[in-house]
């Protein structure tokens, strides 16, 4: 399939259920192929200390959003009014999808599941494929010049 050929899955799932479905499969999958031991107190911590910095970083995408009155929407992301650079996203263009990427990393931290890097691959392959690559092409339809420029300072992850 071609760059310019959409495919049926591209921003029609909301991320939130893809993290969500992602941590189903690292549940069972940690079932299926065991865990390592861990220190209890590193196994929390760690797990704890990722969630709170993927909430922090989602958040901080949310509410940048929120101050540019433009659509956290996902799905219809051309509800989007407005292109936003500043705050969180000089570090990452997509700091909601990495808040996401450190739930599911904190998840598998903390079931102590070397397997769970699997998944968490698969969920930065399915989100830049069904969802960033989409919102690029209509970000740079939309923004132009202005985007290539964010384009050129600005990682897709971190």
């Amino acid at each position: 399939m071609s760059e310019s050929q959409t495919h049926l899955l591209e921003t029609r799932v909301p991320p939130l259920v893809v993290l969500l479905l992602h941590m189903l499969v690292s549940w069972g999958l940690v079932r299926i192929t065991g865990y390592v031991t861990v220190d209890g107190v590193l196994k929390v911590g760690g797990a704890v200390a990722l969630s709170a910095l993927g909430v922090a970083v989602a958040m901080a995408g949310v509410l940048a959003f929120r101050s540019h009155n433009t659509s956290v929407d996902p799905v219809h992301v051309n509800k989007a009014s407005t292109l936003v650079t500043g705050g969180i996203y000089r570090f990452t263009r997509n700091p909601m999808y990495v808040g996401f990427l450190c739930l599911l990393v904190a998840q598998n931290w903390y079931l102590a599941s070397p397997a769970g890097a699997l998944v968490a691959l698969s969920f930065i392959g399915y989100m830049t494929r069904f969802q960033i690559k989409p919102e690029e092409r209509f970000l740079l339809k939309t923004y132009g010049q202005a985007y290539r420029d964010f384009l050129s300072t600005t990682r897709r992850w971190v």
